[in-house]
């Protein structure tokens, strides 16, 4: 019989149809449906954040609990445009060139929608982060993968030959899933290709401080590419402040004035107590910084070197935090996570999940070390202990 409560008719639009909910999110509800440790998702521990961003955060609910101006807080696009000056080497002008969004997430999102047309090409190396995916097809754009799982290498052929029909292209550096950071080499390769091209860019560097050498190099730094580039970053990963949803955009004027417009209209403005916190975060000196990464250096070596033991095999990163490693038996990558979360108590994300079409001969999984030391540790005794390979 006919449901009349509901239309008769599909609904959903078109640009939807090849979306599918967050697989990683998928992974931490199986997490805690089964009591698992979470490598699966990005989440540090709750005692991560510095204390004293906690409570200039608790101290601005009691005065700043309204909206701010739509771009953000006054104070807070200055400290970004004043310490970004510093650590890029780029000035932005904090009135018409830095916006706060809700999120780093929303900053990519509201880019894609203003400067992706319907139709244009979207360029993005994988295995990537799935959020880049639906973006592009929010906007009515067809995503354009480049494959690097081999080596992680920059292929500058397969580059230049897709950015002939492409209008717009991603660049995540220090790069999730794998950890790749690219470097100033490559940097300057896609800076020529960016202006042969006519490309625009937006760079997704959440991670910028989570980087475990010296070559990390921020792609507005290298030449001319800050004139054509959005830069996508926020307190969430720096900070170990997830849930609290602050991100930077930082762009020339031409670039922000068409994406505050999408901004304007979806989120309004970043929440207002955890936007003040961030005046106090970016107040924090260098030391707080080379602490960070130090910190978790040593817990990738902590996960990589508890995986090989296991008898898997990661791809020890460069940066961020996560860890791709490929496991020896015949299931495929969806079977094999499934299986360790109901089996071992570890959650982690299937390798598929990080391709515009996810590959079904994928044998790799990735974890996450943003947990404490001590969590890490006993889920690499969990995977030992309950090894089925």
């Amino acid at each position: 019989m006919k449901d009349v409560r509901r239309p008769d008719r599909d609904v959903g639009t078109d640009r939807l149809g090849a979306v599918s909910e967050s697989v990683i999110r998928e992974m931490t509800r199986e997490a805690h449906a089964h009591d698992a440790i979470n490598l699966s998702q990005g989440i540090p521990d709750v005692d991560e954040a510095p204390e004293a961003i906690k409570q200039a955060a608790k101290d601005a609910i009691d005065a700043e609990s309204q909206y701010t101006i739509t771009w953000g807080l006054p104070d807070l696009r200055e400290k970004v445009s004043e310490r970004y000056a510093d650590w890029k080497g780029v000035e932005y002008d904090p009135e018409t060139e830095v916006t706060i969004t809700t999120g780093t997430s929303e900053a990519l999102v509201s880019t894609m929608l203003a400067l992706a047309q319907d139709g244009d090409e979207v360029i993005y190396f994988e295995p990537v982060y799935e959020s880049y995916i639906p973006a592009s097809r929010f906007a009515g754009a067809e995503p354009v993968p480049i494959d690097m799982t081999d080596d992680l290498d920059l292929d500058v052929e397969a580059l230049a030959d897709a950015a002939e029909t492409a209008s717009l292209l991603v660049l995540n550096t220090p790069m999730n899933p794998t950890g790749k950071v690219f470097t100033r080499e490559e940097l300057e390769a896609i800076e020529e290709v960016v202006f042969e091209h006519d490309l625009l860019v937006l760079t997704d560097e959440i991670y910028e401080h989570i980087a475990y050498s010296d070559d990390y190099v921020s792609p507005v730094s290298v030449g001319e590419l800050a004139d054509r580039t959005v830069v996508c970053t926020g307190m969430s990963k720096t900070f170990s402040v997830t849930g609290w949803r602050v991100g930077f955009c930082l762009a020339p004027e031409y670039l922000s004035r068409e994406l505050r417009k999408v901004h304007d209209y979806t989120t309004i403005c970043a929440p207002t107590p955890f936007q003040r916190a961030g005046v106090e975060a970016l107040s924090l000196p260098d030391s707080y910084y080379e602490d960070l990464a130090d910190s978790y250096e040593r817990r990738r070596d902590v996960l990589c070197e508890g995986l090989a033991d296991a008898g898997l095999d990661p791809v020890v990163p460069d940066g961020a935090y996560y860890v791709m490693a490929r496991y020896p038996t015949a299931e495929s990558d969806v079977e094999f996570s499934y299986r360790l979360v109901r089996e071992a108590g570890v959650a982690v994300v299937p390798g598929s999940s990080f391709y515009t079409d996810p590959d079904r001969d994928a044998d790799w999984v990735r974890f996450t070390f943003s947990r404490d030391e001590s969590t890490i540790r006993e889920a690499v005794d969990r995977i030992d202990e309950h090894r089925w390979w």
